[in-house]
């Protein structure tokens, strides 16, 4: 393995160069990146005289734990990518930290993360997790970051939910590509608190076979404008919110009517009467016209298909008809039905 010392540093700081009346520290003191990526380095050391540095380089290493970090309060960006990871921590004095690249490690919990309050990025994709594992987010960190986090990368880690992210309301970029998300309900209520979100990617994904997954995820979300790497024209979206808000109104129709209640031709609301409710009426059935015709007076009565705007099919003359008799009479019913109005 490498170990981080002087003539290594001296050649990883791109092109930084030491004048040659320089003093080592005070040269160190002056570095602001350094570029340690693809070197075989296990451990992190030797680095307290790069107190200015501002961007660190350590990816495709060997690196298993974040050490010797309190020289980098001025570190703004730092790159950590496929190394051996296992735990997140060590990096309490990285109070200026903007964007943390961690993919491709062993981490299974995102934690420790409480001071490094001006994080905007965190990338922590595709981990190597034991078998059965799903990646975990400790509350705290999370909450850390609700005012200050704009993207985040959790892709290939074996997550079924996102609920605990609805926390970070600034949130303008999700990565989350192939991992077990199937909720659609919950992404629309996680959705709801993101307002900001602009850029989602769900590839990979369960939910992404269910039918017009794209147009559901379109509606459900303001201001999406990229969606698994496609753009959303705002003509797309004006159409899907328009053919939403008419699957809406019909819903509530269908609703209403199922629950007795229907649009009259006025445009009114009216109460589906009962024939178990309706006064007796002599008189004959017409099947063609849904009505009872009086027998006295010849006028014709509404029955329960003409009170629905959407008329039932009238019942023909070859359905028996039940023969209704009133308590007070015992006259005899023929073929036609004949019942004996209160008002003779």
């Amino acid at each position: 393995m490498t170990r981080i010392r002087n003539d290594l540093l001296l050649k990883c700081l791109g092109h930084v160069t030491r004048r040659s009346d320089e003093n080592l520290a005070l040269f160190l003191k002056r570095i602001t990146h350094v570029y340690f990526q693809e070197k075989n380095i296990s451990v992190i050391e030797n680095l307290t005289d790069c107190v200015n540095l501002s961007v660190l380089y350590l990816y495709d290493n060997k690196i298993e734990k974040i050490t010797n970090m309190s020289f980098a309060g001025n570190l703004t960006h730092l790159y950590l990518q496929n190394n051996l990871i296992t735990k997140l921590e060590g990096v309490v004095a990285l109070v200026n930290l903007n964007k943390l690249y961690l993919g491709f490690n062993k981490l299974i919990v995102v934690e420790n993360l409480e001071k490094c309050t001006k994080l905007k990025e965190l990338h922590v994709e595709y981990q190597e997790l034991p078998l059965g594992e799903k990646m975990l987010f400790d509350p705290r960190t999370l909450m850390s970051l609700t005012q200050t986090l704009l993207v985040l990368n959790v892709s290939g880690n074996e997550i079924d939910s996102i609920k605990d992210l609805s926390c970070l309301r600034n949130l303008t970029q999700l990565i989350a590509k192939d991992n077990q998300l199937i909720s659609m309900r919950e992404l629309a209520r996680v959705f709801s608190t993101l307002p900001s979100l602009w850029k989602l990617d769900l590839e990979g994904n369960p939910i992404c076979t269910k039918p017009k997954y794209r147009d559901r995820i379109i509606v459900m979300t303001e201001r999406l404008a990229n969606l698994d790497g496609k753009e959303i024209t705002e003509t797309s979206r004006k159409f899907l919110q328009n053919w939403r808000s008419m699957k809406d109104v019909r819903k509530r129709q269908m609703s209403r009517q199922f629950s007795g209640l229907e649009l009259g031709d006025d445009g009114a609301m009216a109460m589906m009467p009962d024939h178990s409710v309706l006064p007796p009426i002599s008189g004959d059935y017409n099947g063609d016209r849904g009505e009872l015709i009086s027998a006295k007076s010849n006028k014709s009565f509404p029955t329960r298909a003409s009170f629905s705007s959407h008329s039932v099919k009238p019942i023909t003359p070859s359905v028996s008809v039940q023969r209704i008799i009133t308590s007070n009479s015992n006259m005899q019913v023929d073929n036609r039905m004949k019942v004996t109005s209160p008002l003779q």
